[in-house]
């Protein structure tokens, strides 16, 4: 028993397939991530920023761009997402049981701001309920990082951490929005933060800026029936989908 949990996270996708992001395109580096994969997947997670807009329509091209993995998808939205419009096309982030572990994601978004927040109490009634087996929790906002910065805040973090810190169950916290992957420990828990597949972006306390010689792309993260896990990262390059977009 055990899993492979594909993690993708700020894709900021439009509605029109033409838009450029950040001088990108970002379906072609969502695609490439895809294509990059090399392993079966059992579940994906999106953890926010799905959209640049916050549509309906770039929510199913995300969709489609993930078809080929044939796996399952949930979804959470970011800051950039319209929270309807992400559980319209992806359905409701329903706990679920996965190669032994629960995953239990929720929303971190508020509506028109660029920090987040959760409801601590809530969060953890959510991770009670879902059994005592080794868990993830996905969420869009990281309850602590490498930014001071207000915008990569997290509203409720320490009443979510010191809660988790009375649930060993809880083994991982994954979360996007920082544009940059991490790893903290903190006792027993891990805060693993992804790449995004667009761009990169290096924090260091209150500042921050572009930068390409961090990975862009997505994290893999094996779960072992055990409760054991061994998490990688997928990288693709600064230029894919970089420059004038391809003419036919």
């Amino acid at each position: 028993m055990g899993a492979t949990v594909l993690q993708l996270s700020d894709t900021h996708l439009a509605a029109d397939p033409g838009a450029r992001v950040h001088g990108r395109d970002p379906a072609r580096r969502l695609a490439a991530v895809v294509a990059a994969v090399g392993c079966p997947v059992d579940l994906v997670l999106l953890t926010g920023d799905i959209t640049d807009d916050g549509s309906d329509a770039a929510c199913r091209r995300v969709a489609d761009l993930l078809a080929p993995l044939g796996s399952p998808v949930v979804a959470v939205p970011g800051n950039h997402d319209a929270g309807p419009e992400v559980e319209a096309v992806f359905g409701p982030p329903l706990p679920a049981e996965l190669g032994g572990w629960s995953v239990v994601a929720v929303s971190s978004r508020l509506a028109g701001r660029i920090e987040g927040a959760v409801e601590p109490d809530d969060v953890l009634d959510l991770l009670d309920g879902a059994g005592g087996r080794p868990t993830l929790l996905a969420l869009h906002h990281p309850p602590a990082g490498p930014s001071t910065h207000p915008w990569f805040q997290l509203g409720g973090a320490a009443g979510l951490l010191a809660g988790l810190a009375t649930r060993p169950q809880v083994r991982l916290v994954l979360s996007g929005h920082l544009h940059q992957p991490f790893e903290r420990r903190l006792d027993d828990l891990v805060l693993l933060g992804a790449p995004s597949t667009l761009y990169a972006i290096r924090h260091d306390g209150d500042h921050w800026h572009a930068d390409d010689s961090l990975t862009c792309g997505a994290r893999l993260v094996h779960l072992d029936g055990g409760g054991a896990w061994r998490s990688e990262l997928v990288g693709i390059g600064a230029e894919v989908g970089a420059g004038a977009p391809e003419r036919a």
